[in-house]
């Protein structure tokens, strides 16, 4: 564990730089807090206008303290934060947290200032926290630097870009009465301290089973996914990307300065590392609830245990939007079922009780246990009543209730299946109720929620049965400097293309340049029906100017097509060069895809596939995963898509050669990590059949690697091929 991480959480000691007499103020807030939680460590108030605050002795600076200082809280306004920052340096501060605000959110000079801070920081080695947060806590060290009281304390650790969701987060737990927090950190605008390093923090803390991240954007986001994949098989994680709309992209900006990127990217690369990512902030709590204390599930269907139809019918409805499936109960189960419920109840999934249980809330429990025994069955989800039976019908029923909820419980812990209740009397907190929140059954009013705890257990079932087979996402030789400035990148023309990715290994058809009509036409003579393509350092979509002919044959055919293409270019950009003519055999028909590569400037190099053609970007329909890839990660991409079902066939037509664009997509993936010094990748479209795939048209864009490599096997490869092509 880094020592200055850890001095974050687990502090020794705390200065409060900017200390106040004013009640009003975080400086005698802050102070305050740490005395009434119980701090059991020195308390360090520092502002040299003041001799003591709260019967604390004041110094003049932090290099005034006369005992060791682990971490510093700044609340002085964002000018003097360098200087008071340099001061803890000259101290050996190993901590500091910033709550101002007006750095990198606000514009160029704040992001000026922001940088000074950072260089301060690292170059005294001190783990950073902020600018612009409201603090952290960790409630089992009694150390509160945030303010709120009243937070209730528990398993989940929370990593948060904004105070205020953080807030509404602690209220929302207060409420519940089953969930609570034991740290917390305000990660604010990344300038120290990342994500991912809270999070291997919190991944070594026993008080911590689940973390729970808010995040506006990423600064070192493959750092993020190595480290979640790293410590998901122990600690579940669950995310919320804010910034899924344009609008909210600009207000993530606009809030942390962070860099928001493409949500569908964040997304589908996060649940590649085992993150479990949620898309509604009132599923969070219950998410982080069902992943802590159910088990996660297994493959297999779920059974729907209701008191009535309606609830029956709705519970059916929530769970195929989730896209989870309904068990098949086996003739076993069904004759259980039969032995309690009478003749107009159903016995098949969903299971409805019809009034069975209003006279005897037992049958509720007898009908569950015959359903976790069925092997078909990996999780239950009841609906209805429960909870209410002695609300509705008579008090009597009060004790039985009660008792048959310790019963579920009890049986579904014993069986190792996760039971997930949904109760229209959840909000009156009926004791039966209670029982099962306190044995870690999750409970909620809404179907909808209670579906989604079952698909965030099934997507951890699943994540957990392959990581042992998912690649490793840490790149030593990635860094969070990003691409090289325009200026630097330059995009190859597709004979460059080629040669770059046939040197590769990769599967191409015959090509030839041609400089002049009459060779034109001896090659389409000898390799046509052809495709003729203009090859240009200075045109990017050969199309869009008339630079592509189709279906040449024969040598007349092929003078005159030469003929044409330059017309037609001279006609659109007279400024354009014209380097000659690349000829290549038509590819044989079969479905067109768009295979690609990226680097993203958080997440590093990226793999995209699919529906391609000319409508890749007006009809998008693409799938993502961060480099490198295995074969079944591969496989997931494609069964994303809109068109998957095309590949495998549709009204009589062959499958594709999915091992074919396999291989096609692990060949990309490796060629991104040998070649930092590639940023885009579009081998767009190509052609798939039933007998393989064919890359019809390459384009690629490499600018000079940039940052430090930390010993990346391929590194420096970039100014070779720039210099070469």
């Amino acid at each position: 564990m880094d020592v200055a991480v850890d001095a974050l959480l687990n502090p020794r000691s705390v200065a409060i730089i900017g200390a106040s007499a004013d009640p009003l103020k975080r400086g005698l807030q802050a102070i305050r807090r740490l005395q009434l939680d119980g701090f059991p460590h020195p308390i360090y108030p520092v502002n040299p206008k003041l001799t003591d605050v709260l019967g604390l002795p004041a110094y003049p600076s932090v290099e005034a303290i006369d005992g060791e200082v682990d971490l510093a809280l700044l609340v002085t306004p964002a000018p003097g934060i360098p200087d008071a920052l340099r001061g803890c340096g000259r101290k050996g501060v190993r901590a500091a947290v910033i709550v101002a605000v007006g750095f990198g959110e606000s514009g160029e000079e704040g992001r000026a200032l922001e940088r000074e801070v950072a260089d301060v920081a690292a170059e005294h080695d001190i783990a950073l926290i902020g600018p612009n947060t409201n603090g952290l806590f960790h409630l089992g060290n009694k150390l509160n630097l945030v303010g709120v009281s009243d937070v209730p304390e528990g398993n989940i650790g929370l990593i948060a870009q904004s105070g205020n969701v953080a807030i509404s987060l602690f209220a929302e737990a207060g409420h519940h009465g089953a969930l609570g927090f034991s740290s917390y950190v305000g990660i604010g605008n990344e300038a120290g301290v990342r994500f991912h390093q809270v999070l291997e923090r919190f991944a070594q803390d026993p008080t911590t089973d689940t973390a729970l991240v808010y995040a506006e954007g990423f600064r070192d986001g493959r750092s993020f996914l190595s480290t979640t994949q790293r410590v998901a098989a122990d600690l579940p994680v669950v995310v919320y990307k804010a910034g899924r709309s344009e609008a909210g992209q600009r207000s993530a900006v606009s809030h942390t300065g962070a860099i928001a990127g493409s949500p569908q990217v964040a997304r589908s690369l996060l649940r590649q590392a085992g993150a479990i990512v949620v898309e509604r902030s009132d599923e969070l709590l219950a998410t982080c609830e069902a992943l802590t204390q159910q088990p996660a599930m297994h493959d297999g269907g779920v059974a729907v245990l209701a008191d009535g139809g309606g609830h029956a019918t709705m519970a059916v409805d929530a769970l195929s939007e989730q896209g989870l499936d309904l068990a098949t109960l086996t003739s076993d189960t069904r004759v259980r079922l039969g032995q309690v419920l009478p003749p107009a109840a159903s016995h098949v999934n969903p299971v409805d009780l019809a009034g069975a249980s209003d006279r005897d809330p037992g049958v509720f429990h007898t009908c569950l246990e015959a359903l976790l025994d069925d092997p078909a069955v990996s999780a239950v989800l009841c609906v209805g009543l429960f909870g209410g039976y002695a609300v509705r019908f008579s008090g009597d029923l009060a004790e039985s209730e009660e008792h048959t909820a310790r019963e579920m419980a009890a049986t579904a812990r014993d069986r190792g299946k996760p039971l997930v209740m949904q109760s229209v009397y959840t909000d009156a907190r009926p004791t039966p109720l209670q029982v099962l929140r306190t044995a870690g059954v999750p409970v909620h009013g809404s179907v909808e929620r209670a579906t989604a705890c079952l698909a965030a257990l099934r997507t951890r079932g699943r994540w957990l049965a392959d990581a042992d087979e998912l690649a490793d996402l840490h790149l030593p030789h990635w860094s969070v400097d990003g691409p090289a400035p325009d200026g630097q990148r330059r995009t190859l023309t597709e004979p460059e293309g080629r040669d770059l990715i046939a040197g590769a290994g990769f599967d191409l058809d015959p090509g030839e340049v041609v400089t002049d009509a009459d060779a034109a036409a001896e090659v389409v003579e000898r390799l046509g029906p052809a495709a003729c393509k203009v090859v240009s350092s200075t045109i990017t979509h050969k199309s869009d100017i008339g630079g592509v002919v189709l279906d040449v044959s024969g040598a007349d055919a092929g003078r005159a097509t030469f003929e044409l293409i330059h017309e037609r270019v001279a006609a659109a950009d007279p400024d354009a060069t014209v380097d000659g003519i690349l000829v290549t055999p038509m590819a044989a028909p079969g479905l067109e895809l768009f295979v690609g590569a990226t680097v993203d400037a958080s997440f590093g190099p990226l793999v995209t596939v699919g529906a391609g053609g000319v409508n890749v970007e007006a009809l998008p329909d693409v799938s993502f995963r961060a480099a490198p890839l295995t074969a079944s990660a591969c496989h997931e991409m494609l069964d994303e898509l809109t068109i998957a079902p095309l590949l495998d066939g549709v009204r009589g037509e062959r499958p594709v050669d999915r091992d074919a664009l396999v291989t096609l997509l692990q060949r990309v993936s490796d060629l991104m990590i040998a070649h930092p010094e590639i940023r885009e990748l579009d081998l767009n479209p190509t052609i798939v059949r039933p007998d393989g795939a064919t890359i019809v048209d390459v384009r690629v864009v490499v600018a000079p690697p940039t940052g430090a490599t930390d010993g990346g096997p391929d590194h420096g490869r970039g100014a070779s091929l720039l210099q070469s092509r």
